[in-house]
């Protein structure tokens, strides 16, 4: 029981002290490393899908793609290992982060050697997984050296490097690698993707000295899931964040099929929606803590959810004209403004997590409706090809706007921009 104290005495003194020593040097660690996490996701979600759509895959069969975003929804299940133990080398956040980002790079580095082809599907589905497996628990460990390392003044501000990082990776990951593909080829770019994450390790090798200075025990306390669970409000933070999630990341996933499937060459794709948006999510990112210190959380998330919802709307009314001008205009905006509502959202969760099992907490908040919406994500393609687009939009627009208002009841309406009673 002394030892668990002086552990958690020594959790409330890190924020302060790794501030003192250096607060920019930790968010520029987090920042370039959510830049290499993003390259990740951005080739996942914006590239894999589109490239073999444009060579001719139907596209319910890409339904095994969305399968790699499936590690970043489960991570909780593995979370409380992340919070529980530290190896005995690094620190007890960094000693995860550096060695699961050098298994994703080995990962990376094997996909490059097999190009996409039936024959193969099994082997690159096995090693995407590795490697996405490998990227979720960097990206657990890096919420929960967020919580540990940054004072609450600047998780706001932690939650948009964080978001910004994440969006900077995906103009490459998604964007520059998808317009250069016919240049780069299949190998070119995973060598790229890899050696962007090898990089990204070497500013998170600068916070393992003031990481130590806060040594803990090889096992500090056991986290489970079913402690998070059991504080104060969280099963309904839990079922409407996850409703959230689950409805955004329908809202912005296909827009890239859809184009395609309105004639729209992928190069184009590439240049627009795979760097402009992603620029445009990273200006968002930069605004979002700087809403949120004019204005209560309450009204900016619903500031947040309302542009969303807009922009949303003129994909769908592009859709029903087939206007590509209209339905590449909103699905920019639409992700510019989801990601400014990720940021609002990302400072409640760090708020939420806020504790000795930060890791887990956090992995449960983001991760839940996550796994959820990407379970949703494999069957809606199989969805789409059988209602069409036009229909299949206005549900998601829908299904936005009743989630967003049924999360955005969390927040009293006299609510003065404090977030810790919610």
């Amino acid at each position: 029981m002394g030892q668990s104290m002086q552990s958690m005495d020594a959790r409330s003194d890190a924020p302060e002290t790794a501030l003192g020593q250096g607060g920019g040097l930790v968010l520029a660690a987090i920042s370039l490393a959510y830049v290499a996490l993003g390259m990740v996701l951005g080739f996942v979600q914006g590239g894999v899908a589109p490239v073999l759509r444009a060579q001719g895959v139907e596209l319910s069969a890409l339904r095994w793609v969305y399968a790699l975003y499936l590690p970043f929804g489960l991570a909780f299940l593995w979370a409380p290992m992340v919070d529980s133990w530290r190896w005995p080398w690094l620190g007890r956040r960094t000693g995860w982060i550096l060695p699961m980002q050098g298994l994703s790079v080995l990962a990376l580095g094997a996909i490059a050697f097999v190009q996409p082809a039936p024959g193969a599907w099994a082997l690159l589905l096995a090693l995407g997984l590795l490697a996405t497996v490998a990227a979720a628990t960097v990206d657990v460990a890096l919420d929960a050296l967020t919580v540990d390392m940054v004072p609450q003044a600047q998780r706001a501000a932690a939650a948009g490097a964080k978001m910004g990082g994440i969006s900077l990776g995906a103009v490459l990951g998604g964007g520059a690698l998808v317009a250069w593909y016919p240049q780069l080829g299949w190998q070119g770019a995973l060598w790229l993707i890899a050696a962007a994450a090898a990089l990204a390790c070497l500013p998170v090798l600068a916070l393992v000295g003031p990481e130590q200075q806060h040594r803990l025990p090889l096992l500090v306390q056991r986290a489970r899931l079913l402690q998070t669970l059991r504080k104060p409000a969280m099963g309904r933070r839990l079922l409407r964040l996850s409703l959230l999630v689950c409805s955004l990341l329908a809202l912005f996933n296909f827009n890239r099929l859809l184009l395609l499937d309105m004639g729209v060459p992928l190069a184009r794709i590439g240049s627009l929606l795979g760097v402009v948006a992603p620029l445009a999510n990273a200006a968002a990112c930069f605004l979002a803590p700087l809403l949120l210190r004019r204005m209560p959380v309450r009204r900016a998330a619903w500031l947040c959810a309302g542009l969303c919802l807009a922009s949303a709307c003129l994909v769908w009314l592009g859709c029903l004209q087939a206007h590509t001008g209209l339905v590449i205009t909103g699905s920019i905006l639409t992700t510019a403004a989801a990601a400014a509502l990720y940021v609002v959202l990302g400072g409640l969760m760090l708020e939420w997590a806020t504790g000795d099992q930060a890791a887990t907490d956090y992995a449960l908040l983001y991760g839940l409706g996550r796994f959820i919406g990407t379970a949703a994500l494999m069957a809606l393609p199989g969805v789409i090809q059988s209602i069409g687009w036009p229909l299949f939009q206005g549900l998601v627009v829908l299904g936005f706007a009743a989630s967003a208002s049924y999360f955005l009841r969390l927040f009293p309406k006299a609510e003065r921009g404090q977030v810790a009673g919610l």
